[in-house]
């Protein structure tokens, strides 16, 4: 199931459930992070996929991830990161129009990504289980850590409390998220 969504004048988001956008693909260079997990802690066991326009700047707004959650009872939470760093080129109605969109998440991103899971651990509010970042797409202009950071930050939103959420709920998360 796809949603596509205008959440304000300049805002607008795509959120895949369960399914991957067709130019998505699994990578060539895989890391893995281990923390202690929860077992009090339940995500949404599946996949979504967000794709968002940030902000009505040029730059630093625009990024996806897909990312799968499979829970288990290991008591540990696993974030596998599979990285793609190809120049294929893709098109995106979310991104700004001026922004040449490519297919993959590069390794600069992944510190990023390492780093927010690094600072929520201290929280202890992971699930068991395995998160796999599965790819995403960026902006050459338009993307940035920020924008990575905020498209992560509101996916983990979203996997704590999707199965509770109507589309409008959804919505304001994700807005709200993006300031």
């Amino acid at each position: 199931m796809v949603k596509v969504e205008k959440l304000d004048i300049y805002r607008k988001m795509r959120l895949w459930v369960n399914e991957l956008p067709e130019e998505n693909s699994v990578i060539a260079m895989s890391k893995i992070s281990e923390y202690s997990a929860n077992n009090d802690i339940y995500w949404f066991n599946g996949i979504l996929c967000l794709e968002l326009r940030i902000a009505p700047r040029p730059v630093s707004n625009y990024a996806m991830l897909c990312l799968r959650f499979t829970q288990d009872q290991s008591s540990k939470f696993r974030v596998m990161y599979h990285l793609r760093e190809i120049d294929e080129v893709v098109k995106s109605d979310i991104a700004m129009k001026n922004d040449i969109v490519k297919n993959g998440i590069v390794k600069e991103y992944y510190q990023t990504l390492k780093q927010v899971f690094d600072n929520l651990d201290v929280q202890n509010i992971f699930p068991s289980g395995t998160l796999d970042i599965l790819g995403g797409r960026y902006g050459y202009v338009g993307s940035s850590n920020m924008a990575i950071k905020i498209v992560l930050n509101n996916l983990l939103k979203l996997f704590e409390t999707y199965e509770k959420l109507n589309d409008e709920e959804i919505g304001s998360i994700i807005l709200e998220g993006c300031k």
